[in-house]
């Protein structure tokens, strides 16, 4: 506990300095459709390199920058950068895919946020089609008029919604009736655990919903040959896990995909079906 705690406490010391360290990065994961086994998209996915520590896993001080406020700098570098790369390879000549990026409830509950998302568009050139913005069920529990009307707007310019961690939450339906979700996004712990009747029928439920509100459905966390057949057959449309690919560096993503044939180019080390 003690450990913990310094741990908690070094981070929360350290995360103000982040940015004008220079010590964030970005990888890329691919979103691969199941019925071509192309690449129709990718999730931007911050690291922190600490000049010291290595690397430092989200899990540890993403949870500590929303309780700080910190995210907000953070979530904002995140949103420009990922922005600003995906408007390189579209200008590469590259396939028009789309970006996703993961916004924290704390930024939709700032009243110009959907102002800072659109300045940063602007400000990078990428048209709104081609961002995606996920958000996590928890963001769903939250009863925030604030909320609402950020995503009604961005939503209103053409960017595109996704829910993260879909079937853990329990107040998501009323966003689903006030807001057009593009894609839900079904949570991993349903997916590492598929072959039981319970896992099973939730993923299944979540598919005929997803399809009924002309949604697309993500399953995350897809390892084996396995879940990927079993997802394939339920028709679930996008998958995203270290079974095509674990997040790539941007030069790696460039090996990635072909601009010519509009094909994915797997590279030796990734698992080809």
């Amino acid at each position: 506990m003690e450990n913990k705690y310094y741990k908690h406490f070094d981070i929360r010391n350290e995360l103000s300095k982040v940015i004008e360290n220079d010590e964030l990065f970005l990888c890329y994961q691919p979103l691969i459709n199941t019925k071509t086994n192309k690449m129709v998209g990718m999730e931007a996915l911050v690291r922190w390199r600490h000049p010291e520590k290595g690397i430092i896993s989200p899990m540890d001080f993403i949870p500590i920058a929303e309780e700080t406020k910190h995210i907000i700098a953070i979530g904002e570098w995140v949103l420009r950068n990922a922005c600003m790369q995906m408007k390189t390879w579209l200008d590469m000549g590259y396939k028009k895919y789309g970006i996703s990026v993961n916004i924290s409830v704390v930024q939709l509950k700032q009243q110009n946020f959907s102002e800072v998302v659109t300045g940063i568009l602007n400000e990078t050139g990428l048209l709104p089609e081609f961002l995606v913005l996920e958000i996590t069920e928890t963001v769903c529990m939250e009863s925030s008029n604030m909320i609402t009307r950020n995503l009604m707007r961005l939503k209103n310019k053409g960017i595109k919604i996704s829910i993260d961690d879909f079937g853990t939450g329990y107040n998501t339906l009323n966003y689903l009736q006030t807001i057009e979700i593009n894609h839900l996004k079904i949570d991993k712990t349903f997916i590492s655990n598929f072959e039981t009747n319970v896992n099973q029928a939730v993923i299944e439920m979540i598919i005929k919903l997803g399809h009924r509100i002309n949604a697309k459905i993500i399953a995350e966390g897809v390892e084996t040959k396995e879940q990927y057949d079993y997802l394939k057959q339920m028709e679930c449309d996008t998958i995203q896990g270290y079974f095509f690919s674990e997040p790539l560096l941007a030069e790696e993503m460039v090996d990635f995909f072909d601009k010519d044939e509009k094909v994915i180019k797997y590279p030796k080390r990734f698992m080809i079906l």
